[in-house]
């Protein structure tokens, strides 16, 4: 079974393209102010543009971007660079070619206050690159950085130990060593990062090379530093060089690698390579692949125990071998697809995966698993206690290896101590009070647990109180609102300096019912928490001033419609200011009035007075104006359908249901009605006229202003 795929190449150009395709620059301190200078480069032994530079031109800038000086290296001649696959099931194209140059040159740069940078440029990487923009008119620019003496003397540069390989299928995931070694120990720190630009096609060779700054090339939309491939992946481990490759589209792909020399946590130096990435179609049979650890369902971390259940992204195989690379036993083999091992111990190893062993056409994986056993963390929250004299302990328990661990304990910014590093802390003092956050953290290799948890310190105590800012008047009603506070229940004893009268309510009510200046004073006590008993008075808290009593009389207490004068007589006490308020609308100053009123009801009018101290007091009193006629009944009618006076009907003052009933002389029921405007057209329950003659009404309706039921009668003569 085959599988058509991509080959990524650290190639050059196609025929028609110029013949650069990559290199970078160190150098060596040979003492006594000489350097041995290096630069690789690589190129498309395919390609018709230019041979290697005969003399290859190196510039050499001061630290303050000025030219110095310059020096050309001889041409060494050339090698061919095999294309070496670890896969044998892959069919390689057969046009490849890289070869690849190594210029040397030893030159005498005495000691700078700023140092040296030196310099190499050529062109071009040649249109068919994908992600760069206008990528035939994008040289490239190697540089390498020589520190001042007073940073780093007689610096040796770091320098890469491996070039990347030629041949990758995409689709497959492969990890190169990209890191490189610095004789003098410095720390290495790599990162992708944007080569520089270079000559152009007019001046494709400068000698001498333009100073710095240099610019950097110009990616196409979608690439960038850290995304050169667009569609696939490219990452490199800061701290071991891993260069992680995953490209998936066919195309010519320029590549920055840039590795950073710290000494004594001070940058000294930068090294950065420039190469081409080519990628073609090809043929795979067959592929081993081991999934990675981290991308394992569940993973969490290293520390997730010591059993592995493996997955096999492998393909195009039909028999495999595992071996679980732990080195004292040979019995840690397995024949499964995907096995589930247990490690005898923790540790780091190398996993094998073959597929087909032993078969012509063979692959092999081999990751590194890290395991340890799992990390459990817990501790006891403390009982809470008062903030006075607090003072607790924390003791860290779970399961962990004995040696190895180290604990961290993180108190909050309130505390003393803040933190700590055993796995037992005691006399830890919180200096806030209420919920407080604890965490407890342990490290294992690269393994961590943390778990965190509340704690409790109750605040001191508060006592204060409060009554609204009112003016207060006999009888007062006064509402206290107790604003004493404390983290556990709170009991209470007021004294509110009247009559002996006293509360254990925490916001009671009392009733001043004489006038004068009280003074309130209220206890409180704690009896867990922070235990305490707290007292405050307030004097002459309480003033409570006379009220003005109202009083008042109307005469008379009822009038008829056409007579509704009534008068009214003040009769208050201690009054100032006193308003009437009729209830209809009007309303007088004036403490004796006579007040008319326009509508039949019943009244209640109401007197306000306050005296001066703006206390007040009302009443009121009942008077009822009532309607002359409540109802008017005719005493005949004629039914006769001439348009006039054809129906017997009653007149109400106000139209109200009532209940109409009509009687012949002997008393039988000829008509009933129970509404509003009810009437008798004169005819029977049948629709028949009746004859002439007297008939006896009846009528029923409600007082207005007692709702009790009135009935009234008399007779009609009914005329044709």
């Amino acid at each position: 079974m085959k599988r058509i795929l991509y080959i990524l190449l650290f190639f050059g150009l196609n025929a028609n393209a110029s013949h650069i395709v990559g290199g970078d620059m160190y150098y060596d301190c040979l003492g006594g102010n000489r350097y041995q200078i290096t630069v690789v480069l690589y190129r498309d032994c395919l390609s018709d543009g230019a041979e290697y530079d005969r003399i290859l031109p190196v510039t050499i800038f001061n630290g303050s971007n000025v030219q110095i000086g310059n020096f050309g290296i001889p041409f060494p001649g050339s090698r061919l660079i095999d294309a070496v696959l670890d896969n044998p099931c892959i069919t390689l194209p057969g046009d490849i070619c890289v070869e690849q140059s190594t210029y040397t040159q030893e030159v005498t740069l005495p000691p700078s206050a700023n140092g040296y940078l030196l310099a190499y440029q050529r062109c071009c990487r040649g249109p068919a690159v994908v992600n760069l923009l206008d990528a035939g008119e994008q040289g490239l620019t190697l540089t390498v950085e020589i520190p001042p003496n007073d940073l780093a003397a007689c610096n040796n540069s770091a320098r890469f130990i491996n070039y990347p390989p030629l041949v990758i299928c995409a689709g497959q995931e492969i990890d190169f060593d990209h890191s490189a070694i610095d004789p003098d120990g410095d720390e290495l720190v790599y990162e992708l990062c944007a080569p520089y630009q270079g000559a152009t096609s007019i001046a494709p060779a400068p000698d001498p090379a333009s100073p710095p700054p240099y610019d950097l090339v110009i990616w196409g939309g979608g690439f960038s530093a850290d995304d050169p491939f667009g569609a696939g992946d490219l990452s490199i481990d800061p701290s071991s060089g891993l260069l992680t490759i995953h490209p998936e589209s066919p195309g010519l792909y320029v590549v920055g690698v840039c590795v950073k020399e710290y000494r004594d946590g001070e940058l000294i130096s930068t090294s950065r390579r420039d190469f081409l990435f080519k990628v073609l179609n090809c043929d795979i049979e067959l592929d081993a692949n081991i999934v990675r650890q981290n991308e394992l369902p569940g993973y969490r971390s290293f520390c997730d125990g010591l059993e592995i259940s493996f997955q096999n992204d492998s393909w195009g195989g039909d028999f495999y071998k595992w071996d679980f690379g732990v080195p004292e036993i040979d019995t840690d083999i397995s024949d499964e697809f995907e096995p589930t091992y247990t490690f005898p111990r923790p540790g780091s190893f190398d996993v094998m995966l073959i597929v087909n062993p032993g078969w012509p056409c063979t692959d092999t994986s081999i990751r590194t698993f890290t395991v340890y056993e799992t990390l459990e963390i817990d501790f006891e929250v403390p009982d809470p206690q008062c903030i006075t004299d607090n003072s607790f302990d924390f003791v860290g328990n779970g399961v962990f290896p004995d040696e190895g661990t180290t604990f961290t304990w993180d108190f909050g910014e309130f505390t003393s101590p803040p933190t700590a590093d055993t796995k037992d802390v005691n006399d830890v003092v919180f200096t806030t009070s209420g919920a407080q956050d604890v965490t407890f953290r342990i490290n294992f290799e690269t393994c961590a647990a943390t778990v965190t948890k509340e704690i409790f310190v109750f605040a001191e105590p508060t006592i204060m109180f409060s009554l609204p800012d009112e003016l207060k008047c006999v009888p007062y009603t006064a509402k206290f609102s107790n604003a004493s506070f404390a983290h556990t229940p709170i009991f209470s004893f007021w004294d509110f300096g009247h009559d002996g009268a006293t509360s254990t309510l925490f916001n009671p009510t009392h009733i001043y019912d004489e006038v004068g200046v009280f003074t309130v004073s209220l206890t409180i006590w704690t009896d867990s928490g922070c235990i305490d008993t707290l007292s405050l008075i307030r004097e002459n808290l309480v003033e409570v001033f006379p009220s003005p009593t109202s009083a008042f009389s109307v005469s008379p207490e009822e009038q008829d419609e056409y007579h509704a004068d009534f008068y009214f007589t003040d009769h208050s006490i201690d009054a100032v200011e006193k308003w009437y308020h009729f209830q209809d609308g009007d309303y007088s100053p004036e403490p004796n009035v006579w007040h008319n009123y326009k509508e039949p009801g019943v009244y209640y009018p109401i007197q306000i007075v306050t005296n001066e101290y703006g206390c007040t007091d009302q009443s009121y009193q009942k008077l009822t104006v009532t309607p002359v006629i409540p109802v008017i009944v005719p005493n005949a009618f004629t039914p006769d359908g001439d348009g006039f006076n054809n129906v017997f009907k009653p007149i109400f003052y106000e139209s109200v249901p009532f209940s109409f009933y009509i009687y012949n002389r002997w008393g039988e029921l000829l008509h009933e009605s129970y509404e509003a405007d009810a009437f008798w057209d004169g005819t029977y329950n049948n629709g028949q006229l009746a004859p002439d003659g007297v008939y006896l009404w009846r009528i029923v309706y409600y007082e207005f202003d007692t709702g009790l039921p009135v009935l009234i009668g008399g007779h009609v003569t009914l005329l044709k």
